[in-house]
């Protein structure tokens, strides 16, 4: 059985049972919010198929790669300490990607010979960060995958994906975790927004600084007057998806604390739900802002 990973009972079962059958893929996907399971659980599927579960949650297993994002401010070592103090949502939203290099890097040991089993297993995190060319270069390995090797692939989102790599895995949702099962693993009563996840929600409330930018900017100000004055660097500071996840909050906040009426926050969240769409569908983040701007 994989370990109890907290509100994923499905996946866990679907896990179990590729180890009980012990027909082991190629390649998965785990997909699902951030901080709701999928590292943990690639981990220890990873400890059921090799053995040595503590070295692979040490990251010290010759057998098993971990392939983070490169980080522009960020060391690959720096990366995984980060991870293990369990701060990586400071990550979540900064600039990385997964170079052409990094995927070469992994294809040179993909076709090693395991050196204490018989397996080799690639975790490649916030694997939608590929790279066209990186991504054409996974591709390569998925369409002949070395034998006894396992690729999984962690993601938020699918999207970004290929649908040839798509196609290619077996994929796995990972379901968001509710307000009281985060409550009971954070053990915090202080929380005021909760995303779909840990990490979301860690996120959302470190960051309360900008509570008050947006505050000013879209609930104080109107859209003639923000779009005259709006901030220029405000699209370089805070990332798109990030503003839209904590504007979301916000609106959930003030309607439950009846600064906003029912009418006004569907209003918003019908905009809300549209600027999704398109940071879905690759619109530029300037253009975002602008019809937020202009709507809210």
């Amino acid at each position: 059985m994989i370990s109890d990973i907290q509100g994923q009972e499905i996946p866990k079962k679907l896990l179990s049972s590729i180890i009980k059958k012990g027909k082991i893929p190629s390649a998965l996907l785990f997909y699902g919010p951030p901080g709701v399971g999928k590292f943990s659980s690639a981990l220890d599927f990873s400890g059921k198929i090799i053995g040595n579960p503590r070295k692979i949650k040490r990251g010290t297993h010759p057998d098993v790669m971990m392939v983070f994002p490169e980080f522009d401010k960020y060391e690959a070592n720096e990366v995984l300490k980060i991870r293990k103090k369990g701060e990586y949502y400071k990550l979540r939203y900064s600039k990385a990607s997964i170079s052409i290099d990094t995927i070469r890097a992994m294809q040179h040991y993909a076709y090693l010979n395991p050196m204490e089993g018989k397996w080799r297993i690639f975790l490649i995190i916030q694997a939608e960060n590929m790279t066209a060319n990186a991504s054409d270069a996974f591709l390569k390995l998925l369409e002949e995958p070395p034998m006894n090797v396992l690729f999984i692939l962690i993601a938020t989102h699918t999207h970004l994906l290929t649908e040839t790599i798509l196609s290619r895995t077996l994929t796995i949702r990972f379901q968001p975790l509710s307000h009281s099962l985060q409550m009971e693993i954070l053990k915090d009563k202080a929380i005021k927004y909760f995303g779909r996840g840990i990490e979301e929600t860690l996120l959302l409330n470190s960051k309360m600084e900008i509570e008050d930018e947006l505050d000013e900017i879209f609930f104080k100000t109107r859209a003639k007057h923000r779009i005259k004055d709006w901030k220029k660097d405000i699209e370089e500071r805070r990332n798109i998806e990030l503003l839209l996840l904590y504007l979301w909050k916000m609106v959930e906040d003030k309607y439950k604390n009846t600064k906003i009426t029912a009418d006004a926050a569907y209003r918003i969240f019908f905009y809300l739900k549209r600027a999704y769409e398109y940071y879905y569908s690759n619109i530029t983040s300037e253009k975002i802002l602008f019809y937020l701007f202009l709507k809210i």
